[in-house]
């Protein structure tokens, strides 16, 4: 008997096209969708070359025009200490002009009272100048570079009636204390000294503390409007003179090459030791030329400085802390960047003295797009950087109205 073959098998059949196959289906249609998403997955990344190659070279354009402003600023500052060498001679620049005691307009008790605070979760102690009746509001002055409490003597003259105004010595000025090393100037900690310091000199009602009024200028104007963003709770308003915050800055100038080249200085000051000695030279020769000169000074003659207004803010540079605590405030520019918080929750006035040669008004659009309330700019023509000495009357008039408006 012929066996005959077995209609049943221990080994799968292939399925029939009529039967399902348990896979995922896999048809023409689907290898065509995958094959034009990677087509246009490749085409996204050719056009985003231009774009990457285009980032590149303008951070390496950046770089080269900071290493470049870099090298001319050292060329033309050691260049200016050459000609004083030459005009005035060796020992006249390189030797050191003894203030043997502070100028009177820097102790005079007019302005206001002298006191020290020592804040409790630092140890750093600041000193101070305070007028106006005990209870008051507290309304904080925060000065710039390179200055010190002795800026605010106008406002602390015209506001001590209705506020407990203060004026301090930032970290590393005047009086305050100046601890050593670039690390002890970076941004959390100057916007630490100003919680402290609101805590500590500010009124309470209710077991609250009262939101004080900040002023700042320059690089107190820098804090300040880190500080508002940072701690709105304790800000009632700000108010903000010829200075934007860092960020800003930064953005700005990464596209405008004339706000660089104004602010040569800044890269001048990432170099070791080199800006302390070129600044000090001919007993501090650049930092008067710098707050004196016909188009950089205060413009107004009826508020030039005078020679001791002048010692006023040398003083704490030639016979207390140099120059190297200031311009450390400089070397930690990285530490703003990038900002903690951005926007302005709290209402502000922003007062710009237009002839300002160390920031372009183009900054205030940069800075205004960040006030999420009310922001009021207030444009002076006449006025320098130095615009609460420039202009006081003007300046302090445009404070109380914006100080009388309501939200």
């Amino acid at each position: 008997e012929v066996p005959t073959e077995r209609l049943t098998s221990d080994a799968p059949r292939p399925p029939s096209r009529a039967e399902p196959s348990g896979e995922p289906c896999r048809g023409s249609g689907g290898a065509a969708s995958l094959g034009w998403w990677q087509k246009m997955a490749r085409l996204y990344r050719f056009l985003l070359i231009p774009t990457r190659l285009t980032l590149k070279v303008s951070a390496v354009a950046f770089q080269l025009a900071v290493l470049s402003i870099t090298c001319l600023a050292v060329v033309f500052y050691s260049s200016w200490v050459l000609y004083m060498v030459l005009r005035r001679g060796p020992r006249v620049v390189f030797s050191k002009k003894r203030r043997d005691v502070p100028p009177r307009s820097l102790t005079n008790t007019s302005w206001g009272e002298h006191q020290y605070l020592t804040l409790r979760n630092s140890g750093m102690r600041f000193h101070y100048v305070v007028a106006g009746q005990e209870g008051a509001q507290l309304m904080l002055f925060l000065h710039g570079f390179p200055q010190n409490w002795f800026a605010w003597r106008h406002q602390l003259k015209e506001f001590r009636q209705a506020f407990r105004v203060v004026a301090v010595d930032l970290r590393g000025y005047g009086f305050s204390d100046a601890p050593a090393g670039r690390e002890h100037y970076h941004r959390d900690l100057l916007l630490e000294d100003v919680r402290g310091i609101i805590e500590a000199l500010g009124t309470s009602e209710k077991n609250a503390l009262t939101k004080c009024i900040l002023v700042g200028h320059d690089w107190g104007a820098t804090i300040a409007w880190e500080f508002a963003a940072n701690y709105p709770n304790m800000v009632e308003k700000l108010i903000i003179m010829n200075g934007v915050q860092f960020h800003v800055l930064a953005e700005y100038m990464e596209q405008h090459l004339s706000q660089m080249v104004r602010s040569h200085y800044m890269f001048l000051f990432q170099l070791p030791k080199l800006p302390e000695f070129l600044w000090s030279c001919d007993d501090f020769q650049v930092l008067k030329f710098t707050m004196t000169s016909k188009r950089g000074g205060i413009q107004n003659p009826a508020h030039r400085l005078t020679e001791e207004e002048l010692d006023a803010f040398l003083y704490g540079f030639a016979e207390l802390r140099g120059l190297t605590p200031p311009i450390n405030y400089y070397r930690n520019g990285s530490s703003w960047i990038p900002a903690k918080r951005t926007d302005i929750l709290v209402p502000t006035l922003l007062i710009w003295g237009e002839k300002d040669v160390f920031l372009e008004k183009g900054l205030i659009p940069f800075a205004q797009q960040y006030a999420r309330k009310s922001i009021r700019v207030c444009h002076i023509p006449e006025a320098s950087h130095w615009v609460n000495e420039d202009q006081p009357e003007k300046v302090n008039q445009i404070m109380w109205d914006f100080l009388h408006e309501r939200e």
